[in-house]
């Protein structure tokens, strides 16, 4: 049996659903529970090390935080996260992580 595999576009997509309304912070958040499971997943399959990590970090967030807490801006500092160079990895991490959720 293989194991399943979330790309960086499948990633971007169901982030850019939420910006564009399609998808509420709940349904992202069951979307985040049901399919991401370091164990069984492969994520980011032909990606850049520094791009998995990225993915990783944001479902995990996406799937352990408190859905009232999530906003747009965060989905958007998200993409910005997923598709940044490895020069820029910790800054947009940083970013992600403090500016990403409502306190």
């Amino acid at each position: 049996m293989s194991m399943k595999e979330i790309t960086k576009n499948q990633l971007v997509a169901i982030i850019r659903e939420c910006i564009d309304g399609k998808l509420s912070p709940v349904e992202l958040q069951e979307w985040m529970i049901q399919n991401y499971d370091t164990l069984e997943v492969k994520v980011g399959e032909n990606e850049a090390q520094h791009t998995v990590e990225a993915m990783n970090i944001v479902m995990n967030e996406y799937e352990l935080a408190e859905t009232d807490r999530f906003t747009r801006i965060g989905w958007e500092l998200a993409l910005k996260f997923i598709s940044c160079s490895e020069d820029h990895f910790d800054q947009r991490r940083n970013r992600f992580i403090r500016d990403g959720f409502t306190d």
